[in-house]
């Protein structure tokens, strides 16, 4: 599935500053491999930490983002709150949650995350909860958790991503089976909340979405800006709110 993280398409996203971009680290190597596909890890609880501080994914708890999507169905806007999150597979996390709404206000989709960051600085997806809602009634429900029926946590965003680099999203059979591939770094984009630069892109794509390529711009010191599957499809950062 293609969410914004795994599950729900529609919930893409996460981070802004309304301040203008930040400088960068230098690109480097990652200095371990991540996971791909179905591949199994073992997580060591002691080596993970709720202070996620990855400049390409920084999610403090507190923090708010708003963004607005549009395409042919109409406009979506989606608000993204952190706040701390259970423990999952025995690792605290913090729990990042999508609300979005139709043009008309309406609820369509709730998504919460579980995240937490290891020593070397890779943010890991370890589960998620999501409702669907048409016309504001409850339509559908899912989730996974790692650990849970053959579920695998997966990495968010890698600590030093470089161009060509690749690595499971997550992986829960039939429901989340993304994949993030480094298509760029150095890039710049301009969105309503702030022009950035040393953004990089990545491809998302899942087997469970054939066809699909989800392109994501992240921002150092600030997280997605922008999301999108064409010029026509577009989900863009408009405003952030600092813990």
């Amino acid at each position: 599935m293609l969410p914004l993280q795994p599950l729900a398409l529609a919930l893409t996203l996460t981070a802004s500053l309304l301040a203008g971009p930040a400088a960068a680290p230098t690109p480097a190597p990652a200095p371990s491999p991540l996971p791909q596909g179905d591949q199994p890890v073992r997580l060591d609880p002691a080596r993970f930490t709720t202070r996620v501080d990855n400049p390409y994914l920084p999610l403090a708890v507190g923090g708010r983002w708003s963004y607005l999507a549009t395409g042919p169905d109409g406009d979506v806007r989606t608000e993204v709150t952190v706040a701390p999150g259970p423990d999952v597979a025995g690792i605290a996390t913090v729990a990042m949650r999508s609300v979005s709404t139709d043009a008309g206000g309406g609820l369509i989709g709730d998504l919460t995350g579980w995240y937490a960051q290891d020593g070397d600085g890779n943010v890991w997806l370890l589960g998620e909860s999501a409702r669907d809602y048409a016309a504001g009634t409850l339509t559908g429900v899912d989730g996974w958790q790692a650990g849970a029926e053959g579920a695998q946590a997966g990495v968010a965003m890698a600590a030093r991503p470089v161009a060509g680099q690749s690595w499971r999203i997550a992986y829960s059979r039939g429901r989340a089976e993304d994949t993030a591939r480094v298509l760029s770094v150095g890039e710049q984009v301009s969105v309503a909340a702030g022009a950035y630069r040393d953004v990089i892109a990545i491809e998302q794509t899942s087997p469970l979405e054939r066809g699909v390529r989800l392109r994501r711009l992240y921002a150092p010191q600030v997280g997605l800006v922008r999301s999108e599957t064409s010029a026509a499809d577009r989900t863009d950062l408009v405003a952030y709110r600092k813990p």
